[in-house]
C-alpha cells in the first residue's frame, strides 16, 4: 500500500489495525527525526510561508506530529488558506487523541509516541507539567518517563527505539 492510501485508511478508520502501518510508513520514512526542534528549526520569529516550506519539506517524517499541524494551521490561516488551516487543526487534534488512546500513561501501559515533543504536546494540552523525566528500559521497549507536580508519574513509550515499534 502507498503512503496517501495508509493515512487514508487511517483517517477513515483511527484504530489500531491502520495505526500500526501508518506508524510504521512515519519512522521508515528518510524524513523522520524523532528528536526534530521546530522551534530551533524555525527560529525565533518565521513568515508563516517559511513555517509551511519548513515543516512541509519535512512531511511525512512530521505527519501526526500535534505542534507541526498547529504550527501549520496558524500559519496557513495567517496567509489566509482557511481549507489547509482548518485541515492542520484537525490534524494537530488527531494528533493528540493518538497519543492519549495509546495508553493509560502507566508503566503497564505507556502513551506512545513518535518524537520527544509529543510528550511535551500532551502534557501540555492535558495542562500538566513534568518536574523530573528518566528513561527507563522495559521488555516493551524504552519509556520516558515524567513525574508531575502531583508526584504521579507518566509513561511515553518512545517507538523509534521498541522493537516491531507501530
Amino acid at each position: 500500500m502507498e503512503f496517501p492510501d495508509i493515512v487514508e485508511a487511517f483517517l477513515l478508520d483511527p484504530t489500531p489495525a491502520t495505526r500500526r502501518p501508518l506508524r510504521a510508513a512515519i519512522l521508515a520514512d528518510p524524513t523522520f527525526d524523532p528528536h526534530l526542534s521546530l522551534r530551533a528549526l524555525l527560529g525565533a520569529e518565521p513568515t508563516p510561508q517559511a513555517v509551511v516550506d519548513t515543516i512541509t519539506a519535512r512531511m511525512p517524517g512530521l505527519l501526526l506530529s500535534p505542534q507541526g499541524h498547529g504550527l501549520l494551521a496558524r500559519a496557513h490561516q495567517a496567509l489566509g488558506d482557511e481549507a489547509s488551516a482548518r485541515r492542520e487543526r484537525t490534524l494537530s487534534a488527531v494528533s493528540l487523541r493518538e497519543i492519549a488512546a495509546s495508553g493509560a500513561g502507566t508503566e503497564d501501559s505507556p502513551l506512545e509516541v513518535l518524537r520527544l515533543q509529543d510528550e511535551y504536546d500532551h502534557l501540555q494540552a492535558a495542562d500538566r507539567r513534568t518536574t523530573v523525566q528518566r528513561l527507563d528500559r522495559t521488555d516493551a521497549g524504552e519509556c520516558d518517563v515524567h513525574t508531575l507536580e502531583d508526584g504521579s508519574e507518566l509513561w511515553f513509550r518512545l517507538l523509534w527505539r521498541t522493537p516491531a515499534a507501530g
